[in-house]
């Protein structure tokens, strides 16, 4: 079986982050409890703990959900938002590498699997908080207009 292809497009990310200003990330909306920045910080520390998880098949200590949110709405200037957004895009990259690499041959077959499906399923749970916040906020495009957009 060739996992690469099972999970092909599981971590396309719909340029979501392309184009964050400080203003979008650190914007708040009525009923929504977090903003971009605290999921995009909440998503590289998952990510780099998945990422581990991934590449020994275990790991001795477990991480605790909670402790990956900040509590910081705002971010305090583009290069730092930039930095984490460019962080994040590596991240996706060696889970990409990762994924194309698997050999169920070097063992923790069951593992690896689990963690490449808990990270895409993640993964997308958050991205679609960020598009539905983007598109509240007036800056990221309608589904009609998503064809275009992904050129």
């Amino acid at each position: 079986m060739d996992i690469s292809q099972l999970f092909k497009d599981s971590f396309d990310t719909f340029k979501v982050f392309d184009n964050l200003t400080i203003e979008h990330a650190s914007q708040t909306s009525e009923n929504t409890p977090k903003t971009v920045w605290q999921i995009l910080n909440h998503l590289t520390i998952w990510q780099d703990y998945q990422l581990r998880l991934l590449r020994n098949g275990f790991l001795n200590q477990s991480i605790n959900e909670i402790d990956t949110w900040t509590e910081e709405k705002s971010v305090l200037s583009q290069e730092l938002l930039d930095e984490k957004v460019n962080e994040f895009k590596r991240q996706i990259d060696s889970i990409k590498s990762e994924v194309n690499n698997f050999d169920k041959a070097n063992g923790g077959y069951e593992i690896k699997i689990k963690t490449i499906q808990d990270l895409a399923l993640h993964l997308s749970f958050h991205l679609g908080e960020i598009i539905s916040l983007r598109r509240i906020q007036r800056n990221y495009p309608w589904p009609n207009e998503m064809k275009e957009f992904l050129r």
